[in-house]
């Protein structure tokens, strides 16, 4: 039995210790959204690529208003510019703010459930820069809140 206890430990080390990483560059297809839903995001949220990050992601607080979807998603255009931040021995070594929004999967089981996004280059695109997974889907309804 400790053998087989010392086994399973060792088996599932590596996976504990695996961690996708959260940064994306996806472009996807949306056309106009038709819907009035929204996101809130009563005091923000950050989110981190490590346990010792070097790069962060900020969605600022406010209402998120529906503005496009497709086939997969719901696209969510913030109040305010997304906040980027690069960090180099826990210091912000650069910092940038950009248009974009939380994208919300239509279907419950998604591999990547939420994300955030900046526009694309062409005004039918949306670029996903930041995969969020289940713990985000957690956080609904003390970290933020849907209108549907």
């Amino acid at each position: 039995m400790r053998f087989f206890l010392l086994l399973v430990s060792f088996l599932c080390l590596p996976l504990a210790a695996f961690a996708l990483n959260p940064v994306a560059s996806e472009i996807r297809s949306v056309r106009p959204a038709t819907d009035e839903k929204t996101v809130t995001v009563p005091q923000g949220m950050g989110w981190y690529d490590a346990r010792r990050a070097t790069r962060g992601l900020r969605f600022p607080p406010g209402t998120y208003v529906l503005e496009a979807e497709n086939d997969e998603y719901w696209y969510f255009r913030s109040p305010r510019p997304l906040e980027f931040r690069v960090f180099s021995d826990r210091e912000v070594k650069e910092a940038r703010s950009i248009p974009g929004g939380v994208m919300l999967g239509k279907k419950p089981l998604k591999l990547v459930p939420a994300a955030g996004y900046i526009d694309g280059e062409r005004d039918a695109e949306k670029m996903m820069i930041w995969k969020l997974g289940r713990d985000f889907l957690r956080r609904e309804g003390k970290d933020w809140r849907k209108s549907f």
